[in-house]
């Protein structure tokens, strides 16, 4: 019996991507899938396209703009499958890319994440291999940037970029789902975290490939792009890094800040909505705390497993990529 997916779509006036989007999900082969479309409030007759060209689709048409957060929780709650697939509106996965994600999870039951391979669409370099996380509490992608030939070996990595992914639906009913309050951004990250503390594992399959165009929903360096990155990093690291962890890499997180500053606001002039996120994270520090209680009292993992899983903020190799992709920036 070939376990049912559900995939779920996230669009806010998309209408121009879908076609590249949905087609090759709905073609998908070796995979019992449903197909959710989750509607974020799109005044660009997104809906009404998809109801004609894909009739079979499942829509969840939202009356406001949720965020890709919101939108993923809605279709959760119209997903029957036993596992879960997000694919931004901006990709174009391969035929066989659930299948491939889905063979590991079946080998081992405590896999509840897998990670497909995410290319830059139109070039020869890689998107994502999975993500990795700094000891600053710092989502990053693996491989941004490099061949699109590397990475070509199946791993245990930190979690999954959520432009193409597969969970376990019993995971996310043991942990929770994307946490609404990041509305974008961050999120992915947040969810692998709680995942490894949990016990669960992540699993990178370069056999799944989707093509991701990035970026088309808010454009690097926006103002909502730097609110919503600045704001939930605080998220990540005050829910998830466990509080040995925190004082022994407090000056890496200062290391971290000090350099997002000059970034952001000295070079790019980004200090309204530094600031703002910056501001609005300490506001909603009781609602994260108790979040924290929370998933820190169910971890089942060791601060030694959690600190093998982290890469250093002072890492010569992930510095040089770090400061070659600020440098395009």
């Amino acid at each position: 019996m070939i376990p049912q997916i559900s995939i779920i779509v996230v669009n806010w006036n998309g209408k121009a991507l879908l076609n590249d989007c949905l087609g090759p999900l709905s073609r998908q082969q070796g995979a019992t899938c449903e197909l959710i479309l989750v509607d974020n409030g799109s005044s660009d007759g997104s809906v009404d396209w998809v109801r004609t060209q894909f009739p079979e689709i499942k829509i969840v048409q939202l009356p406001s703009n949720r965020g890709f957060t919101g939108g993923n929780l809605a279709g959760l709650e119209a997903a029957q499958g036993e596992f879960i697939a997000l694919l931004n509106n901006d990709t174009r996965a391969d035929e066989r890319c659930l299948k491939e994600l889905l063979l590991p999870m079946m080998r081992d039951s405590r896999i509840g994440i897998s990670a497909a391979k995410l290319l830059l669409d139109g070039t020869e370099a890689i998107n994502s291999a999975g993500i990795g996380l700094t000891t600053a509490g710092v989502g990053f992608d693996r491989g941004y940037g490099e061949g699109i030939c590397l990475y070509d070996a199946p791993e245990r990595v930190f979690g999954a970029c959520a432009a193409g992914v597969l969970y376990r639906r019993s995971m996310l009913d043991e942990i929770g789902f994307l946490d609404s309050d990041f509305f974008l951004y961050g999120e992915d990250v947040d969810l692998s975290f709680r995942a490894q503390i949990a016990g669960w594992k992540c699993a990178y399959v370069p056999t799944a490939i989707v093509y991701h165009k990035l970026n088309t929903t808010a454009h690097r360096l926006s103002d909502i792009h730097v609110y919503y990155h600045t704001r939930n990093l605080e998220f990540v690291w005050v829910k998830n890094m466990p509080t040995k962890l925190i004082i022994r890499y407090l000056h890496h997180k200062i290391f971290q800040e000090i350099g997002a500053f000059c970034y952001l606001c000295v070079r790019h002039g980004k200090w309204q909505p530094f600031f703002r996120a910056k501001r609005d994270a300490l506001k909603m520090m009781p609602v994260m705390l108790r979040r924290r209680r929370q998933i820190q009292g169910w971890r089942r993992v060791s601060n030694a497993y959690i600190q093998s899983m982290l890469t250093s903020v002072f890492n010569r190799a992930w510095l040089r990529r770090k400061v070659s992709q600020l440098l395009q920036g």
